[in-house]
């Protein structure tokens, strides 16, 4: 029996070889180096550790070097701590990177120098009982804050770390009930953590490669733009037909405050919630007519045939709904935006001049403190007039 589940310890160890390399390669290869910073860098950690003590274990069981093989199986503990660690870091919470060279050095110095079959099962359930108390505090982190919980990229890791916990805790409390009595049970432990990890591992690297790429707008630029050119389009010939009329049009750019801070601190799942939430407020707010656009998360463009004073109160109206937009609280920012109002009769109908006068009048709105409006006026002009003469 020892021998079979020692045979298939191998496979499982050449499996996970092949998946720790390929979640090293990628979390370097697509989180760190399309957006370097602390959580990408504690997840390179995490995989780069896992890697090299899996091929630790590996080459010691291969060459039957035995205390390579208990330190490396101490070393791949601390991964699950340099996850959570990443992960906190992505969530705006102090990240305590140092628990995962702990539990790594400290598990790694344990079991390489305890020689007697008994006492290292006993170590070895222990340091495998303190990895799983970082998943479960993971879970903990993540359970808090309603936008994460709806995160589907980070479910299935959260699901395998509750699992995680609770292998841990009972392989804890079942060495004090059934104490070890040969080398069947640890390496039926083995076994179970081996496939437990090739499990964790991958949806580790699905959680921390997705959210990564999707935070950084990997994949979504397309969608955006053909919603957008379809904008540009319809107003744009609009425009060309309201230039041979008396009627009144404007545009007004919409862009929230603090945004990076929002999208940073909530994360991209919440942050693209309350820029679909932007825009439907901005539709209930304004007349049917009006045409809406999004050129980015958190912008809104609208094209309205209003008359001044009619701009004005919809500027007043949607500016104080847009305050109210986190009616539960789960945003560490309360939500606010600046507006940029281009009327037409002051600028043409030049559908490209309408919206980059009115993006930098938000920016100006923005730079005054936000939560108001600017009309284009001689500010807007000066700052355009300032930038352009830039060498």
């Amino acid at each position: 029996m020892t021998d079979v589940i020692a045979a298939s310890g191998v496979d499982l160890g050449i499996a996970q070889a092949v998946i720790t390399t390929l979640a090293t390669m990628l979390t370097i290869g697509v989180a760190f180096l399309v957006r370097p910073g602390p959580p990408t860098l504690y997840w390179s950690f995490a995989f780069t550790l896992a890697m090299l003590a899996t091929y630790g274990v590996v080459a010691g069981q291969i060459t039957d070097m035995e205390g390579l093989r208990r330190a490396s199986l101490g070393a791949l503990l601390g991964a699950p701590a340099f996850l959570w660690s990443g992960f906190r870091a992505a969530w705006g919470l102090r990240p305590h990177v140092w628990a995962g060279a702990v539990v790594a050095g400290a598990s790694a110095v344990v079991l390489a120098s305890i020689d007697d079959l008994t006492w290292f099962t006993v170590a070895y359930r222990t340091a495998f009982f303190a990895a799983s108390v970082f998943a479960g505090l993971f879970v903990l982190d993540w359970a808090r804050s309603a936008s994460r919980r709806s995160d589907r990229l980070v479910l299935p890791l959260a699901i395998v770390s509750v699992a995680f916990l609770v292998t841990g805790l009972a392989t804890f409390v079942g060495g004090f009930a059934f104490p070890p009595s040969g080398g069947d049970d640890f390496a039926l432990l083995r076994l179970v953590s081996s496939v437990g990890m090739l499990v964790y591992v991958a949806c580790a690297v699905v959680a921390v490669v997705g959210t990564t790429a999707r935070d950084s707008g990997l994949g979504r630029p397309a969608a955006v733009s053909t919603g957008w050119q379809q904008f540009e389009r319809i107003a744009g010939d609009r425009l060309l037909r309201a230039a041979k009329t008396p009627e009144p049009w404007a545009v007004v750019y919409l862009g929230l405050d603090d945004a990076p801070d929002i999208r940073q601190t909530a994360g991209a799942a919440a942050f693209a919630r309350l820029s679909e939430r932007l825009q439907d407020e901005v539709r209930a707010v304004f007349p049917a007519e009006s045409d809406v656009g999004s050129p980015a998360s958190g912008d809104v463009v609208v094209l309205v045939p209003r008359p001044d004073a009619a701009v004005r109160d919809l500027l007043r109206t949607i500016l104080e709904r847009i305050t109210r937009l986190d009616v539960h609280g789960a945003l560490p920012i309360r939500p606010t935006a600046s507006a940029g109002w281009a009327p037409a009769s002051v600028l043409g109908y030049d559908l490209d001049t309408l919206v980059y006068t009115g993006r930098e009048a938000a920016r100006v709105a923005s730079e005054k403190g936000g939560d108001r409006w600017e009309r284009v006026g001689a500010a807007v002009v000066d700052r355009l007039i300032s930038r352009s003469e830039l060498p």
